[in-house]
């Protein structure tokens, strides 16, 4: 059940710091790539990305650490989740 809260948590902010929508932010697909919904090349969002994915494993404990430069334009959702839960 965990999982899947911190999966929802993390599509959340992955919408919001977008600042799209992000009230159903559970349908988000896992195969959804960052640059398609609107991360592009931008940098300072994947670095606000990789900061609030930080916050997160800290938060639940999951002993993970996200370095700068581990989301690039190619980067799926799953991707995302797996550096906070795996």
């Amino acid at each position: 059940m965990e999982i899947i809260f911190i999966s929802n948590q993390i599509k959340y902010d992955i919408l919001k710091i977008l600042d799209l929508p992000a009230a159903q932010s559970y349908n988000l697909h896992g195969t959804t790539v960052l640059d398609s919904i609107g991360y592009g090349k931008d940098e300072e969002l994947y670095r606000k990305l990789e900061n609030k994915l930080q916050e997160i494993a800290n938060e639940y404990q999951t002993g993970r650490l996200i370095s700068r430069g581990d989301l690039s334009n190619e980067t799926t959702v799953r991707q995302c989740i797996q550096l906070v839960l795996l």
